[in-house]
């Protein structure tokens, strides 16, 4: 019965990424308007996003607009067991009002919660959930990539002719 579950948690990621180029063209258009979850949901993922990823050199997250990323990938790439967890942790934490707490009440909560979910497997963990579609979100958005990380067009540089040695493999590029 594991294997089974194992075939079908591989097959559900395979899914979602198939998904993924979807998922980021949608991300691309503008303008932005949540599709999966709700208006109360969203602002609660708002101040969650943030919490994981607060401004300091470089845009929180919420500037990047990760939480518009979360909502459309969370239907299209999560697994329904996930889809549930974050859709219940998301209650859960709108119940406690956690997008007008303030900041340092909020890493609290958020902390609170993590500790809960580090032992429950992937699709049962809101935090897991969370933590992987913000970072995923925000890294692969405009201000993630040039704000946050050190943007190069073309790493290392362009060489347009390199000498080969005798029998030496070109370069695949």
């Amino acid at each position: 019965m594991s294997n089974r579950r194992s075939f079908l948690r591989g097959a559900s990621i395979l899914m979602g990424h198939a998904a993924f180029g979807q998922v980021m063209t949608a991300f691309a258009a503008a303008p932005r308007k949540a599709t999966f979850f709700t208006d109360t949901e969203m602002q609660t993922l708002r101040a969650l996003v943030d919490v994981i990823l607060p401004a300091t050199d470089s845009p929180a997250a919420s500037a990047a607009d990760t939480h518009y990323f979360i909502d459309l990938a969370i239907p299209a790439c999560a697994s329904v067991a996930a889809q549930k967890t974050f859709r219940e942790g998301l209650k859960t934490l709108g119940k406690k009002r956690f997008a007008i707490l303030a900041p340092p009440e909020q890493v609290v909560q958020l902390k609170a919660r993590a500790a809960v979910d580090m032992e429950p497997p992937y699709d049962q963990s809101f935090f897991k959930i969370l933590k992987d579609y913000t970072l995923t979100g925000y890294f692969l958005s405009e201000v993630g990539a040039t704000q946050a990380l050190a943007y190069e067009r073309v790493p290392g540089g362009f060489q347009g002719d390199l000498p080969l040695k005798a029998n030496q493999k070109a370069w695949a590029i």
